[in-house]
């Protein structure tokens, strides 16, 4: 029986592209320990060209991320050679450099949607979101003012969180906040071991044993309705509220069909290196722009074979004896890679908890 990633076109439907590492916060959970602009960014005439390579190879939507991708000077000249080759432009900002100048060059640039970062309430998102420089003002206060600017306009807007010890008894107060503004999606996320909170993962990294309280708790979230709400891919799988998780826009059920890390996904850091997912550490990276076009990456489907040359036999630990092994692959690949050290053992996964209990 083929496998549904086997059977759909092999598109680089969604890029995320780091466009700059430089960040004007150090936040405690950033995955790519984001700081200071890279020696060997892309420059100007680079990244237009591959955003020109982006759209010809098929992008349909490119997600302008870093750092923080608004500190990069020439990110609208970006943004608007994407916008003019028919891809949808999303912004995903930590919200500080977003004040109406930048909602107006966002607009200008042909932007279609910003996302921005929440981590908690004030207390724990200004915690998590350390200022570079030394500030008075609360990140969590620019955020949600960035929010309400954007509610002003026709721009889709979005809020993305990592969930955290922190803050995962504070959701149901974050959707209250966010239940007064207008919020397009809210993408929940679990924080994992990556960069810059291996430092700090004992105060901050949720265990596998939290899964089945924050299975509930998300789907009560979902149910609620006030606010749209995307589970996403590190969490799952096959548990009673999968149905809840994976429905689609239409109303339909759905359920986990694997990673989509270079079948439908793909990612291209700072510098030109792409990989099949932005979470991916760098030992994931396939190739780089600056060597041979994205197009050419892309279409090499032996490049990304841990994906799309998939083995169940390479299963271990609880995946192995899982019964859905060979449609779940193990879940996300980073939060196992993460976790274990290999992609082919995924302890956060839901199923597992329950069969033992």
């Amino acid at each position: 029986m083929n496998h549904p990633i086997d059977v759909l076109p092999r598109e680089p439907v969604v890029c995320f592209w780091e466009i700059t590492d430089a960040c004007n916060l150090r936040c405690v959970h950033c995955e790519q320990n984001a700081g200071t602009r890279a020696p060997d960014e892309l420059d100007t005439d680079e990244a237009l060209k591959l955003a020109d390579d982006l759209a010809t190879a098929g992008c349909r939507c490119v997600n302008l991320t870093g750092g923080e991708p608004l500190l990069r000077p020439d990110w609208d000249k970006i943004a608007r050679r994407l916008a003019d080759r028919g891809v949808t432009v999303v912004v995903i900002s930590n919200g500080t450099r977003i004040d109406e100048a930048m909602v107006g060059r966002m607009l200008d640039a042909g932007v279609a949607a910003a996302a921005v970062s929440l981590d908690g309430d004030r207390e724990v998102h200004d915690e998590i979101r350390v200022p570079a420089a030394r500030s008075t003002g609360s990140v969590y206060d620019a955020a949600l003012h960035a929010l309400d600017l954007l509610a002003a306009t026709p721009l889709k807007t979005a809020v993305i969180t990592q969930i955290h010890r922190r803050n995962v008894d504070r959701l149901e107060a974050m959707r209250d906040v966010l239940a007064a503004r207008r919020v397009d999606t809210w993408q929940l996320q679990i924080a994992m071991p990556l960069g810059r909170l291996l430092e700090y993962r004992a105060r901050y990294l949720i265990e596998p044993a939290d899964l089945p309280r924050l299975h509930e708790r998300l789907a009560a979230l979902i149910a609620d309705g006030r606010v749209p709400i995307k589970v996403a891919d590190n969490i799952g799988y096959y548990g009673r509220e999968e149905p809840i998780f994976r429905r689609r826009a239409d109303g339909e059920a759905a359920f986990w069909v694997g990673c989509m890390a270079g079948c439908r996904v793909a990612a291209v850091c700072s510098n030109g290196d792409v990989k099949g997912c932005p979470s991916h550490p760098r030992a994931f990276v396939v190739g780089s722009v600056r060597e041979t076009p994205f197009a050419e990456i892309w279409a090499d489907a032996e490049r990304f074979a841990y994906n799309t040359r998939w083995k169940d036999e390479r299963l271990v630990g609880g995946c192995a004896k899982c019964p859905f092994r060979s449609i779940c692959r193990a879940g996300c690949r980073t939060m196992a890679y993460s976790v274990t050290g290999t992609i082919y053992d995924n302890p956060f996964c839901i199923q597992r908890i329950e069969r033992r209990t």
